[in-house]
Order: C-alpha cells, then sequence, then structure tokens
C-alpha cells in the first residue's frame, strides 16, 4: 500500500511554524499517516478470532476487533527542529512543502487500539493484503516481460516438493540428452600431436549449473491459445492478468486477506469486464470471513455489477457511503438496466432530466454549439423526483467546483416547484422548470418555433395544436425534430430554461 501526506495537512504544519508557534502546538500538527483496520462480522469462526482475539475493542455496546499503522516521527524534536531549518532555508511559496517533510526521521508501527501497543510480526503475519494495481499494461509486453517474473514466483509458490523434485530430475535429464549428442563430445577429443595432454583431456567434463528452481521456471513464458502472450492486446492481457493475480490471492485461506483491485475496466470489452467482474463477485460470495475485496473504478458498469450497498464514492474530500442513503433509492438504483444514472457520481457537471424526449433535446443542442468543447452529462432519470438524487450530489461535491443542474416539468404542481427551487444555489446546483406545463410547451412557444414545428410537420400554426401534436408521441416526434435540427432543415429557438442552465454550467 502507498501512502502520502495530505497537502493540507503538510500546509497548516508550515504555516504554523511560521506563526512561531512553540513546540507544544506544533506536536499536535505534525503530518502523520494512520490507517485503521476494523474487523467486523467475524462471528462463531473460532480460527478467525483465534487471529484477531487480541485485538477485541467495544464502542457503544457493538464489539469489533482494531488495528491500527501509525506512519510518524520518530522523535518530535529532531523532527521538529529539523523542519524549522528546512523551511528557513526554501522559498515555501515557490517549493512543493511535501518535498520539505523530512521523511527520513519517520517511522511506522501497528498497534492494537485497545492498548496502543504495537502488534507482533508473528501476529500480523496473519494478515495479507495484495494489489492488482492500474498499471499493468507493460505485465507483457515483450518477450523479456514482467509477466515471466510474475509467473515464475506463482509457480514457484504453488509447486509442491515432490513436483519440484520431479522438475529437478527432469533437468538433469534434460543436460543429459545434451551432453550425449555426439557433436557435443567432439568438443572435448585429444590432440594427436600432443599426447602428453590426454591426460587432462580425460578429466575435462560438462556438468550442468546446480540451477535453483527460479532459473529453471524463468526460461517458461506465458501463452494464450496458439500465440505467446505478449503478441495479443491490451485487453486480453489484462484479463489474463487480474485472473491470474485474483485467483492466485484468494486462495489464500489461511489468512485474513485483503485484496485491492485497481480500475478493473482498463482495457477490458464490455463481456470481458462483465466476465472479470462476475467472478470477483462470485468468488467473494463463496469465501468464508477471512477474504475481502476491495475495488476501486471509474466506471457505472463496475458498480452496477456490484451490490450497491457495499459502494462508497468519492469526490474531493468527500465520500458517501450507500449504505446510509436511502434504501428506495438504492435499489431503485441497482435496478436499472443502463449505468447513465450512476454518471451523477462521476460527472464533473451534470445535468438532470425527466425523460428521454428532453435527454435527446439538451444533447441535440450540446452537439450543434460548435464553438463550446463541452464536458456536460445529460441523464434521464425517469421519474419527477429529483430531490434524492441532489442530496446524494450534495453531499458528495460539498465544497468543491462540481456543477449539477436540474430541468424539470411543471406539471402544474407549483409546491414540487418550490421544494426544488430550494436547492438552486447559483453557484453549483441550478434548478429551471417550464414556464408551460411540459418541455413541448415551451419548445412551441419560444420565438418563432411554433411556426417551423407545424409547417415540418404539416400542421396548424397555433401551440395548442403543435405542443398537442409532440405530446402525441413524445419520443418519435422529439427525435424526428432533434434529426431535422441536426440536418439544418429547422433552426430551433431554445427556451428559456434550458439556455439558463447551459449557460451556468459552462
Amino acid at each position: 500500500m502507498s501512502l502520502d501526506f495530505n497537502a493540507e495537512c503538510v500546509k497548516q504544519f508550515y504555516d504554523k511554524i511560521k506563526s512561531d508557534a512553540d513546540d507544544k502546538e506544533l506536536s499536535g500538527s505534525i503530518p502523520r499517516i494512520r490507517v485503521t483496520v476494523r474487523f467486523e462480522n467475524v462471528g462463531n469462526d473460532h480460527y478467525a478470532k483465534a487471529i484477531v482475539g487480541n485485538w477485541i475493542k467495544t464502542e457503544n455496546g457493538n464489539t469489533f476487533y482494531e488495528i491500527q499503522y501509525n506512519y510518524q516521527p520518530k522523535n518530535e524534536k529532531d523532527f521538529l527542529e529539523l523542519t524549522k531549518k528546512l523551511i528557513q532555508t526554501s522559498d515555501s511559496n515557490k517549493n512543493d512543502l511535501s518535498l520539505l517533510i523530512p521523511a527520513e526521521l519517520y517511522e511506522y508501527s501497528i498497534i492494537s487500539t485497545n492498548n496502543f501497543k504495537t502488534i507482533p510480526y508473528n501476529d500480523l503475519k496473519h494478515i495479507t493484503i495484495n494489489s492488482i494495481n492500474a498499471e499493468r499494461d507493460d505485465f507483457s509486453e515483450s518477450s523479456s516481460m514482467k509477466s515471466n517474473s510474475i509467473l515464475t514466483r506463482l509457480l514457484e509458490k504453488k509447486l509442491s516438493k515432490d513436483e519440484k523434485a520431479k522438475i529437478h530430475e527432469a533437468y538433469f535429464g534434460f543436460f543429459k540428452e545434451i551432453k550425449d549428442q555426439d557433436n557435443f563430445k567432439k568438443i572435448f577429443t585429444r590432440d594427436v600431436e600432443f599426447p602428453d595432454l590426454d591426460r587432462f583431456v580425460a578429466n575435462i567434463d560438462c556438468i550442468p549449473n546446480l540451477a535453483n528452481l527460479k532459473n529453471i521456471l524463468s526460461n517458461i513464458t506465458l501463452a494464450y491459445g496458439d500465440e505467446f502472450l505478449y503478441q495479443k492486446g491490451l485487453g486480453q492481457r489484462n484479463i489474463i492478468f487480474i485472473i491470474l493475480f485474483f485467483q492466485h490471492f484468494k486462495s489464500n485461506k489461511s489468512c485474513f486477506n485483503l485484496s485491492f483491485i485497481e480500475e478493473p475496466e482498463s482495457h477490458l470489452s464490455t463481456n470481458n469486464l462483465n466476465l472479470v467482474i462476475d467472478y470477483i463477485k462470485k468468488s467473494v460470495a463463496i469465501s468464508g470471513n477471512l477474504f475481502q475485496t476491495i475495488i476501486s473504478s471509474h466506471s457505472p458498469q463496475v458498480i452496477n455489477k456490484l451490490e450497491f450497498e457495499n459502494v462508497i464514492a468519492f469526490s474531493g474530500n468527500m465520500a458517501v457511503s450507500f449504505k446510509n442513503v436511502d434504501s428506495a433509492l438504492v435499489k431503485y438504483l441497482s435496478k436499472r438496466p443502463n449505468f447513465d444514472i450512476l454518471k451523477l457520481l462521476f460527472s464533473n457537471r451534470i445535468i438532470l432530466v425527466e425523460g428521454t424526449t428532453e435527454e435527446m433535446f439538451i444533447n441535440t443542442i450540446l452537439d450543434l454549439d460548435k464553438n463550446i468543447l463541452t464536458n456536460i452529462d445529460v441523464i434521464s432519470i425517469s421519474q419527477k423526483g429529483y430531490k434524492t438524487f441532489l442530496e446524494i450530489w450534495k453531499k458528495l461535491n460539498e465544497g468543491n467546483t462540481k456543477k449539477i443542474g436540474v430541468i424539470r416539468d411543471y406539471d402544474d404542481q407549483p409546491n414540487a416547484k418550490m421544494e426544488h427551487d430550494a436547492y438552486d444555489n447559483k453557484k453549483t446546483i441550478f434548478v429551471e422548470t417550464t414556464k408551460g406545463y411540459t418541455l413541448e410547451d415551451d419548445i412551441v412557444s419560444t420565438g418563432n418555433n411554433c411556426a417551423l414545428i407545424s409547417k415540418h410537420f404539416g400542421l396548424n400554426n397555433d401551440e395548442q395544436t403543435v405542443s398537442g401534436f409532440l405530446k402525441s408521441s413524445k419520443v418519435d416526434y422529439m427525435f424526428d425534430l432533434c434529426n431535422a435540427m441536426q440536418d439544418g432543415s429547422i433552426v430551433i429557438s431554445i427556451p428559456e430554461h434550458i439556455t439558463s442552465v447551459l449557460k451556468n454550467l459552462q
């Protein structure tokens, strides 16, 4: 696991040094890294209890087991003296402050939080942490690839003593075959012109190097089908990497086994990603309490395939656990047949709309604007209530620069409009409602749209007829209208409530 100091924490520490705070005050601001691991739901598994038994703790009537990794200065006095000198000789306004932290004065310890005593290695060895990092593209990119050394290590660990003995036996048999070749023997023939050398030549022989098992196994190269793995594309190399490692990690059933998988979606096709996520999910489901997997991902597809209640979404310094979100919404999200709504967790600019017609119309507007590169996601939520979505978004994005817009229909519901308008803070959240009953009413009543649309569809030029027509088959006629906008046969004036949201989100 890689660890780094929080930049804001380091800045606050150096600000205190600059303010001539005394050592007692500085002590509380020294950058430290703490990672707490809690073991819950151990149940009646006696083996698991034997491993974590010394770390038992009770809080608010709940019993669990907890350890903590601490990374902090070994001697605070030495650390403070040195950091004061460093900041005096450096331009802290220009330099990366984290580089001024004298990490050589730090040490780590792992303690039990029930008594703050260091845990001996003999106890810690029953906990393993493995990771499959996102940077795996060079896993098998050439014949001298990293995958060979990885394969060698995996084989070394898995082979039994008998199997290792057979490999050594086969190696010596292989060498004997080489040695017995006629041309090989010719190297050591006597020189008839110098018979005095015969006694030396007679003793020359070849014996195999005392090859260790690792050297023998390192000559094995991974293949996929009839080709070397390095000849395959990144997608196939990545799926082999993940499957190979995850299978190896989960096979360790004698320890508390925590596995991290970073961005499993990298380079994988939809089909292969579904396969990998299903493999991980079902592997964890049939494993005991000792095995746990954490996946980090930017892909809504990954989230949707896993149990939604297990998802923790991060944005900036904020995090939301979906264990604490309205259960009805969690069920709704987990059952959505598409992944678009989950972009709510990732997008920097997002517009929520009620249905497909709004989504098509706004995306057409964005596509037609050739002067602006946009990163706005337009998401149809297929319902009229936006408040829970906005609450989730607020929890995730409080204090950052992300923005969200809501474009909704009035539907003759003034109270609903008022409740949604309350979320509009004019900075990061923008809520707009149609003046008419629905989007079709506002499109028709804006500018010269009524005349243009009536002509396009061969209708009488009056607003009630045209809007009624559009509503009679909303998706079909909006699709037709958007196509006409795309090919330039009709130029529609954009309703004010949509223009307002788009302008604020740019």
